[in-house]
């Protein structure tokens, strides 16, 4: 059937309206007239697959990745209009829940939208001799899309990623499932992780040694064989990390922590975040899912004291390292969930919150405990503007969302990064830029169903959390070597 494209709601479905009701579908425009395929009907909408495009926008641009819908489905649009449509996506979906007056909201793109992406993991599929490698198809997870050359990757990593498949051309190597490689910016280097079915054996190893490590700056190998309780990681050669430098921090990031994956943006949003929320030297902070210590390691220099909350082993093991390379002696470390770390935390009078969760946000406990022992200032960087706005819901009784800024980590893709800098109710008022302009934000009122909480965990009353790591001394540079297994 046949349908005019009104708009573009997040995550990246286009919707149009057919009969009344409303149609999500994969591909077109605002304003393209599009042919579509009915997938899936719900109660308030209808799923589609656009199968052809009968009248094209005038703003579709050619894609440059043949694979645009599995890397970056926004590559048609221009990147000015793609910012436009992500700030009016969070507008909707943050306007429909909370009352946005008084707040500032600006957007900022990013410095570079080809080449940015430090990270990328691929699939690797077989027929015959040939071997492709290839992303998932959206939405699947047992269907792929092989890929030529992906223009979201820096090209160091693309480089490699055309060399290892040559080797895995002239070699087969059945066992070997994924490859991912990450980039360090600042020292140039290439961290390779292959992904195993079973544990490898050494001459499955050796070809990618021998035929990689000397034409690619490769800081190490790292090899992650499947096991009843997940990857086993074993570092085959060289380093089993690689170390990148934000402003003045420098990080060891191991091969399977949590780091953003477009480091360009990361001094300006760590810039934003002090000067939004305003730190004095005598406030304490407490960094929730503080991975291996992006923000609360830079901002420690500035501030009193730093509790980061972490329950990740291996991003515990590097912010540990990362604490003793930057020499930073005020920052406490509290090992586990922040579920079960929040009365005790908030019980030490912070003066800031900081949080950086994964897409689901932030879980029920979290936020009872925020609502019970209010902090004065809450800063919440969100990759999901979904469960932002459904946790905002849930702190609108005791504090003011004063002003929210859009960061473009993602370009040509839908993704949205969303930092909300909000104040207790009563509390002095933050300087915090330009007012809210929500006007014209809705077309038809509809984006993607906001996530449900789950029931809050329930943990002894008075019990303090399993473990604190208080981090006050400086490690010997030799603790920071790692051996070669």
């Amino acid at each position: 059937m046949q349908v005019t494209i009104e708009k573009i709601v997040y995550p990246g479905k286009s919707l149009a309206v057919f009969q009344g009701k409303v149609c999500l579908t994969d591909e077109g425009l605002p304003g393209e007239i599009v042919d579509i395929r009915p997938v899936k009907e719900k109660r308030n909408y209808i799923e589609a697959r656009t199968v052809g495009i009968i009248k094209a926008s005038e703003e579709r641009l050619a894609s440059r990745c043949p694979h645009y819908r599995a890397c970056s489905s926004y590559q048609v649009l221009p990147y000015p209009r793609q910012i436009e449509i992500k700030k009016a996506q969070v507008l909707e979906i943050l306007s429909s829940r909370l009352d946005l007056a008084g707040a500032t909201l600006e957007t900022v793109s990013s410095p570079r939208i080809w080449h940015y992406r430090n990270k990328v993991r691929l699939h690797i599929l077989r027929e015959g001799a040939k071997a492709e490698l290839a992303y998932n198809a959206p939405g699947k997870q047992d269907e792929f899309v092989k890929i030529q050359e992906c223009f979201l990757i820096s090209e160091p990593i693309g480089r490699l990623l055309a060399d290892l498949k040559k080797i895995l051309e002239e070699r087969a190597i059945p066992s070997l499932e994924e490859v991912e490689v990450r980039e360090s910016r600042a020292r140039g280097e290439l961290l390779l992780n292959v992904f195993w079915k079973t544990r490898p054996k050494t001459d499955e190893i050796d070809p990618l040694i021998t035929g990689l490590a000397p034409c690619h700056r490769l800081a190490g190998i790292v090899c992650l064989h499947r096991t009843k309780t997940g990857y086993q990681e074993t570092s085959a050669w060289g380093k089993n990390y690689i170390e990148e430098e934000i402003g003045r921090t420098r990080f060891h990031i191991g091969a399977q922590s949590f780091f953003q994956v477009n480091v360009d943006l990361l001094p300006r949003v760590t810039r934003d975040i002090m000067d939004m929320a305003e730190f004095g030297a005598e406030d304490c902070i407490a960094d929730f899912y503080c991975g291996l210590g992006t923000f609360g390691i830079a901002l420690a220099p500035n501030v009193k004291s730093v509790y980061g909350i972490e329950s990740g082993a291996q991003n515990i093991e590097f912010l540990k390292r990362n604490l003793a390379l930057n020499q930073v002696r005020n920052f406490t470390i509290c090992e586990g969930p922040g579920e079960e770390w929040i009365s005790w935390v908030l019980d030490r009078k912070m003066d800031a919150v900081l949080f950086d969760p994964p897409r689901k946000g932030l879980g029920p406990a979290i936020l009872q405990g925020l609502r019970q022992r209010p902090a004065p200032k809450l800063i919440y960087l969100s990759c999901n503007p979904t469960t932002l706005a459904r946790d905002l819901k849930e702190l609108e009784t005791g504090y003011k969302v004063k002003a929210l800024k859009i960061y473009d980590f993602f370009p040509h893709t839908p993704h949205i990064e969303t930092l909300a800098i909000l104040e207790k109710t009563g509390s002095k008022a933050l300087r915090c830029g330009y007012p809210l302009q929500s006007r014209g934000a809705s077309c038809h009122g509809f984006f993607m169903p906001i996530a449900r909480q789950n029931k809050i965990p329930r943990f002894p009353r008075n019990d303090a959390p399993r473990q604190i790591v208080s981090f006050i001394s400086v490690a010997r540079d030799d603790d920071l070597k790692m051996s070669n297994v």
